[in-house]
């Protein structure tokens, strides 16, 4: 049995709100949860090398973003050992149009050399000073004056080793970062410190020294391998100071203390009900470092303003625009009170918006329900024609107000489903305009 116009319109109403409500939560970039289109000239990579420091090959590799201007570039220290890798942050930040490389230190997983601390700190400092060579500058594509430092539990600290002696780091992440130094005041006596050998020889696995190597180092080396001290040499650039809190929250808050003390006008810090590893809040953790590194590259977060609910009605915003024949739009379907046509930026191929040609409203508080019922009514047009057309067996209701309203003129999406495929609910980038048309042929031709 066929609803009629009405009763969608009611059905809607009575179930869109709440099943379509948006988090009280800042814009989730979209490069955590969707793939970019791919540029066919000068396509993402990866260049797999190795560093030469102080005569030992150091193992790196660099994911190079899409696209032949200047990059952003992000360093990645990873912790100890190193187990955690972290790929897939790296792989967010590079989708989001940066470089991100990574390496193992001297002496870990592979690369040459002997680990220490003091090595690590070095091998750092010997990666910055190679995305700022001249020649990899331009062989990669990178811009100098945006690279950042980051690193995890003990590349937190190796990244804030790395900034404090290069002043051209334009910015530190430091995650759930490990204060080396702590743990020398553990260490009184041969007793605490046969404990702290045997607490770190597990993971001395893939590293090249012994646990009592690293334990001495810890105590003679306490005064350079304090975390404290160096969060506050870099308080004069921004940190990001994320701390898991069924782990190192408590020393994390004591760090930002610290760089607070020194000064900082550019510290923010995030926490997170999490283990070490961030193993239940890894998006929460990538959509927490882009939107940090967005303060260096704007186009990160999605665009555009949050639509305020209640002002008066712009009659230049685009879909009146597009009403007036002011602007083009590829259409699906017209009569004298309603216009579909194809969403520029689609969700999934076939994507189209359904707006009132008569109303003036902005948002579904706003509109008159004979207006709405008229809208819904080609709407579900729509929907069977996206189904016929393109063979779905789905599709998607959408309509946002306010937060996620990108255009101040009520607008309903109705969006193809596949099956099996999850919805993402980000800023897509913009389609081919032969695409749209083809498409909106199809659904033409299908509508009835």
């Amino acid at each position: 049995m066929k609803r009629t116009a009405a009763a969608l319109t009611a059905l809607f109403l009575a179930f869109a709100s709440p099943a379509l409500a948006e988090l009280a939560a800042p814009p989730t970039p979209r490069a955590v949860i969707a793939d970019p289109a791919r540029d066919k000239a000068h396509p993402p990579g990866m260049a797999a090398f190795q560093l030469d420091i102080a005569g030992s090959k150091v193992n790196a590799i660099l994911y190079t973003a899409a696209g032949d201007q200047p990059h952003p570039t992000m360093l990645f220290l990873h912790g100890f050992p190193g187990n955690e890798t972290n790929i897939d942050l790296l792989q967010a930040v590079r989708r989001a149009g940066w470089n991100a490389m990574r390496i193992n230190y001297r002496g870990s997983w592979g690369s040459q050399g002997k680990f220490s601390f003091a090595n690590a700190r070095a091998d750092g400092e010997a990666a910055v000073a190679w995305l700022l060579d001249p020649a990899n500058i331009a062989k990669y594509h990178i811009d100098p004056k945006r690279i950042i430092v980051a690193g995890h539990s003990m590349g937190g600290f190796m990244a804030a080793s790395a900034a404090a002696a290069d002043p051209r780091v334009a910015g530190t992440v430091m995650i759930d970062a490990w204060n080396i130094a702590g743990d020398a005041a553990r260490i009184t006596d041969d007793q605490s410190r046969k404990a702290a050998v045997e607490n770190m020889r597990p993971d001395t696995a893939p590293l090249a020294t012994t646990p009592e190597a690293l334990v001495d180092e810890i105590v003679r080396d306490t005064a350079k391998l304090n975390l404290e001290t160096l969060a506050a040499k870099i308080s004069d650039r921004p940190v990001l100071m994320i701390g898991a809190e069924y782990a190192n929250a408590p020393k994390v808050r004591k760090q930002a203390a610290a760089a607070k003390a020194a000064g900082a006008k550019a510290l923010t810090e995030a926490y997170y009900p999490t283990d070490h590893s961030f193993s239940d809040s890894r998006i929460a953790l990538e959509a927490e470092v882009l939107r940090w590194l967005a303060r260096f590259d704007p186009t990160i977060l999605p665009a555009g303003p949050t639509i305020p609910l209640h002002a008066a009605y712009d009659e230049q915003n685009p879909f009146a625009r597009a009403i007036r024949g002011e602007m083009q739009v590829f259409k699906v379907y017209e009569d004298a009170d309603v216009l579909a046509f194809m969403d520029y930026a689609p969700m999934e191929p076939g994507h189209v918006l359904v707006i009132s040609k008569t109303s003036k409203a902005r948002n579904l508080l706003e509109i008159d329900p004979k207006d709405l019922a008229k809208v819904m009514a080609v709407a579900q047009k729509v929907g069977q024609a996206e189904v016929d057309a393109l063979g779905l067996s789905g599709f998607m209701i959408v309509q946002n107000n306010g937060v996620g309203q990108s255009v101040p003129h009520l607008h309903v999406h109705v969006i193809p489903r596949i099956a099996g495929k999850p919805v993402y609910m980000a800023e897509n980038a913009k389609a081919d305009p032969k695409d749209l048309e083809a498409m909106a042929a199809k659904i033409r031709a299908a509508m009835r």
